[in-house]
């Protein structure tokens, strides 16, 4: 059997397994769907990020809005895509210092800033949400939004090469010269600018994003920005001692999601200009260090991935907890590793990289919490604790609509960060 006709034939049964995978997962898909069409903005579409505790109710994050707008696509609701992004581009009251605020809430029918920072990850993930849009209705107002905050980004990339961070993009741009506090961590003027800060994270998002448009005609600033990020990444994003990525310049703190989204945005052979077999030793890092197994009533258990390594959650002080949005994310990074080894004709090493995938999907399934014929996802497995990042998760018996997009990510296999096909004939709804 040649290699060629090998690496088909493995394609093929990848295709025939996610199929039945598919099957086994539709009523999951179906609880998880309406949950999101349960707990959004009626007018708009925006989900409400944190259902369930008090303290965020009836706030979207536009890092949530995004994902969900892009897990619309993923299942074919293009119209429920279009109404979240719609929401962006036709209300101003979001929009300063040439980005998209944190967050939003509603009051009589208007937006409301509930966080006022302007932070470059959620801007990108929004282009994402625009640019992936676009490819699947042909409409140029996603395509101009897109370029819109990759433009933003660009602006934010470090130009001068004897500069550290020379091609790294900045957590966000400088604020208003008359606040003190603005564009600040925690909005303390003690505490750096995200104008000064760089994360690994973010710089992801952006090679992602300027991928996307570089495939478009006049990309050729894209493909110029994103080579730029890419220096950045493999000089100051990647850890070569412990063969992972920082969570930016100047913290080697470990970021679970980093490690996921750096082979889903890179590939493997990408990643192998970093270190030899770079994009599995990112994975078999999360395995050993991240991936945790929890008690759940006494008779079962699930496994999943914290937001950090297991030293740091025991210097906490806290239990390991699951986060289903960072196991999704890392059950699509296993697909795409899955997908690089099939095109290699390496057949065992894809159908182990596919298992990975589908056990951490099944895993998934011990966590949710059905509400009425709905089925969501708490933010994590454990409320009121501290991630390790700066924050903590929500209140007890919150549910998460970031965790419920991104399951709908990973199930459909729809992974925003990876390769870019041609754009496809507009579509209707």
């Amino acid at each position: 059997m040649t290699k060629g006709f090998t690496a088909l034939f493995l394609m093929l049964w990848l295709l025939c397994s996610g199929a039945a995978w598919a099957g086994e997962f539709a009523d999951l898909e179906r609880g998880l769907v309406r949950w999101l069409k349960a707990n959004r903005d009626p007018g708009t579409g925006l989900p409400y990020s944190h259902v369930g505790d008090a303290r965020f109710a009836g706030w979207t994050f536009t890092y949530d809005a995004a994902v969900t707008a892009l897990a619309w696509l993923a299942v074919g609701e293009v119209s429920e895509s279009r109404r979240i992004v719609d929401f962006y581009l036709r209300a101003p009251e979001v929009w300063r210092l040439g980005g998209v605020i944190e967050a939003v809430s509603f009051s009589e029918g208007r937006p409301v800033g509930r966080d006022w920072s302007v932070r470059s990850g959620a801007n990108l993930w929004l282009g994402l949400a625009a640019g992936h849009l676009y490819r699947r209705t042909g409409e140029q107002a996603y395509l101009h939004l897109a370029r819109k905050i990759a433009d933003a980004a660009l602006a934010l990339q470090e130009k001068r090469r004897e500069n550290a961070n020379y091609g790294g993009i900045a957590m966000g741009p400088p604020g208003d010269p008359a606040n003190p506090k603005d564009q600040h961590f925690n909005y303390d003027p003690a505490l750096p600018r995200y104008a000064d800060s760089y994360a690994t994270e973010i710089n992801l998002d952006a090679y992602a994003l300027f991928g996307l448009l570089a495939a478009e005609p006049g990309g050729e600033i894209y493909r110029q920005g994103r080579a730029e990020v890419l220096d950045w990444l493999k000089r100051q994003g990647f850890n070569a001692v412990e063969k992972r990525f920082n969570r930016g310049f100047g913290d080697a703190t470990v970021a679970t999601d980093v490690q996921s989204w750096g082979v889903s945005a890179l590939g493997r052979e990408v990643l192998e200009t970093f270190a030899p077999d770079a994009a599995r030793a990112l994975l078999a890092y999360v395995e050993n260090h991240c991936q945790v197994r929890i008690p759940l009533d006494g008779k079962d258990w699930a496994e999943g991935v914290d937001f950090i390594h297991h030293a740091h959650a025991t210097a906490l002080g806290r239990k390991p907890l699951i986060s289903p949005e960072w196991t999704f994310q890392l059950a699509n990074a296993w697909q795409r590793l899955s997908a690089d080894a099939a095109s290699r004709g390496e057949n065992e090493a894809a159908r182990d990289f596919a298992e990975k995938r589908h056990h951490l999907l099944r895993q998934m399934t011990k966590l949710t919490v059905p509400v009425g014929n709905t089925l969501g996802f708490p933010y994590a497995t454990l409320p009121d604790a501290l991630l390790g990042h700066e924050n903590r998760t929500p209140a007890a018996g919150n549910l998460s609509a970031v965790g419920v997009a991104y399951g709908l990510l990973a199930l459909r296999g729809f992974d925003p960060l990876g390769e870019f096909p041609p754009p496809q004939k507009p579509e209707g709804d």
